[in-house]
C-alpha cells in the first residue's frame, strides 16, 4: 500500500513539473530553481510522512522554539 502512495505522490509531482516549468519564461532561471527546491522538498516531506507518520509538525517546532521566550513573558505578570 506504501508503494501505491510513493508511486502516486512522485507522479503528482511529475505532472506538476511538466505542468507548471515550460510555462515560466526561459529567462528566468532563479524562478525555476526556486520550484525545483520547493517542489522537491514538498516531495521529500510527503515521503517522509508516509514512513513516519507520527513526525512532529512545524508547529511543534515553532512552540518548542518560543517556549523559553513564552515562559518569560508569563513570569514578568
Amino acid at each position: 500500500m506504501i508503494v501505491l502512495k510513493i508511486i502516486l505522490v512522485t507522479l503528482l509531482v511529475a505532472v506538476m513539473f511538466l505542468y507548471e516549468f515550460p510555462r515560466m519564461k526561459s529567462g528566468k532561471m532563479k524562478e525555476k530553481a526556486v520550484f525545483t527546491v520547493v517542489a522537491s522538498a514538498g516531495w521529500g516531506l510527503a515521503l517522509l510522512l508516509m514512513f513516519v507518520p507520527g513526525l512532529p509538525g512545524p508547529t511543534e517546532l515553532i512552540n518548542d522554539v518560543f517556549r523559553p521566550i513564552w515562559s518569560m513573558f508569563k513570569f514578568v505578570e
